[in-house]
């Protein structure tokens, strides 16, 4: 597709980032309004959540689940403790 079948409102973004001025309505080259009120009419094409990916399909991949590892129970001014499990795992892998 380019650039002059996109539509009259991609030119006006793109020359807006350029940094251009628009032509004053009535010179040569301006839109008119018929030209602003075809535009409106134009078929767009949406996003519906069925376009939207599954995220477990994608290069992200599937979420997990995360675990509380540490001892939940302990006051917070306290130091925080593994929970038995995973000490046990931990002191047999690392160790």
């Amino acid at each position: 597709m380019t650039n002059e079948n996109r539509g009259l409102w991609y030119n006006i973004q793109q020359k807006r980032k350029r940094g251009e001025k628009m032509r004053k309505p009535g010179s040569k080259g301006a839109p008119t309004a018929a030209d602003f009120r075809s535009a409106q009419n134009e078929e767009v094409p949406g996003t519906s959540t069925a376009s939207i990916p599954n995220p477990a399909d994608t290069v992200m991949g599937p979420s997990f689940k995360t675990m509380t590892v540490v001892d939940k129970r302990r006051r917070k001014d306290q130091h925080p403790v593994l929970l038995k499990r995973f000490r046990k795992y931990i002191e047999q892998n690392d160790g």
